[in-house]
């Protein structure tokens, strides 16, 4: 063990110790001046992944060729007979939900990063769980074909909601989570 004191404001193991927020003169409010570090780095995070959800939309679209060779070969390598309006078809489709789930996926981060820069505990725990479906789906990208770029720009999205999911469990982060939690009565 060492001897040395340990650093003003932290403890031996070099860790700064998590801000306390104190209630404020009325009702038990916290009293804080803004979100901790933790919390702004995982809302930049957020906002990139919506970023990133919104830049797959023009992807997709000019990878449509592309796409229409990956049904072509699928509907071939599956033995289903096909005529060019069944690819069409297909391709318009599969565009169709990629656009929706797009935006969809870009609203669920802007929305997950307001919430939990609002102190909204219960949206820590969404966004980790959104995080978590959005691994198993990029996994389950792997066993079906796709261009390499989507690859790629899933794998950003997956990083992104890596370092966002990091910051939101900090102890600051959870500190910050606790002080907005309701009351009980």
């Amino acid at each position: 063990m060492s001897t040395m004191p340990p650093p003003p404001g932290g403890d031996r193991s070099g860790y700064q110790p998590a801000p306390q927020y104190q209630a404020g003169p009325s009702h038990g409010t916290p009293a804080m001046t803004g979100p901790p570090p933790s919390i702004v780095t995982a809302k930049y995070a957020m906002w990139a992944g919506a970023v990133m959800q919104l830049l797959s939309i023009p992807v997709e679209l000019l990878m449509r060729d592309q796409t229409r060779e990956i049904v072509e070969e699928s509907l071939r390598d599956s033995g289903v007979a096909y005529d060019a309006s069944t690819v069409d078809t297909a391709v318009a489709v599969g565009l169709g939900v990629g656009v929706v789930l797009s935006v969809l996926g870009a609203a669920l981060w802007v929305l997950m990063a307001f919430l939990t820069g609002r102190g909204k505990g219960w949206a820590r725990i969404v966004a980790t769980v959104l995080y978590g479906l959005f691994v198993v789906s990029f996994l389950f990208s792997f066993v079906q074909p796709n261009p390499p770029i989507a690859l790629v720009l899933n794998a950003v999205v997956l990083i992104i909601g890596g370092v966002a999911t990091f910051f939101l469990w900090r102890p600051d982060s959870t500190a910050w989570f606790r002080a907005h939690k309701a009351p009980t009565v």
